[in-house]
C-alpha cells in the first residue's frame, strides 16, 4: 500500500513495514522473513586484498577461525564471500571495504539462523573471531 499508493519507495517500505511489525510484536529484533540474522564487522589496518586473503586461503583462515564449520560457496577476490555454515545450513555472507591504502572492513552478515539465542550466540562467535583476525594483523604492542 505505501508504494502503490503513497508512491513510498521500495526500500523505504520496507523499513517502515519492519518498522511497524517490530513495534506491535509481530518481528523479532534481528528477525527477517528467512529467519534471525547477527552482524558484525571490522576495520583492520591492512590492504583490503590482505584481509580477503586472510579468509580465503583456508591455510590463513585456520590461523583465526579454527573448525568454523565453513564452506565457501562462492567468492569474488577482493570483495566478497558466500559460505555455509555447514552445522545447521545457515549461510554468512562476508563484505571487505577498502578504507584506504592500508586500512579496510570485513562486514559478515550470518543469517537463516533460527532464534533470538543462535544470534546472540553468533554475535559473539563472530567478534571474537574478529578480534582474533584484527589481532594476527595488528598486534598489541
Amino acid at each position: 500500500m505505501l508504494s502503490r499508493k503513497f508512491e513510498v519507495p521500495d526500500w523505504w517500505s520496507q523499513m517502515v513495514t519492519v518498522g511497524y511489525e517490530q513495534a506491535r510484536g509481530l518481528r523479532l529484533v534481528n528477525q527477517k522473513a528467512g529467519g534471525f540474522a547477527a552482524n558484525a564487522s571490522r576495520t583492520v589496518g591492512i590492504a583490503v586484498k590482505h584481509l580477503y586473503d586472510a579468509w580465503n586461503d583456508p591455510k590463513m583462515r585456520a590461523r583465526w577461525l579454527p573448525d568454523a564449520p565453513l564452506e565457501v560457496r562462492r567468492s569474488t577476490d577482493g570483495k566478497s564471500m558466500r559460505m555455509t555454515w555447514t552445522a545447521g545450513g545457515s549461510h554468512v555472507d562476508v563484505g571487505f571495504f577498502a578504507k584506504g591504502p592500508h586500512k579496510s572492513m570485513v562486514q559478515i552478515d550470518h543469517g537463516k539462523l533460527k532464534s533470538a539465542a543462535a544470534v546472540a550466540r553468533q554475535k559473539a562467535f563472530w567478534s571474537d573471531a574478529l578480534d582474533r583476525l584484527k589481532a594476527l594483523f595488528e598486534p598489541v604492542s
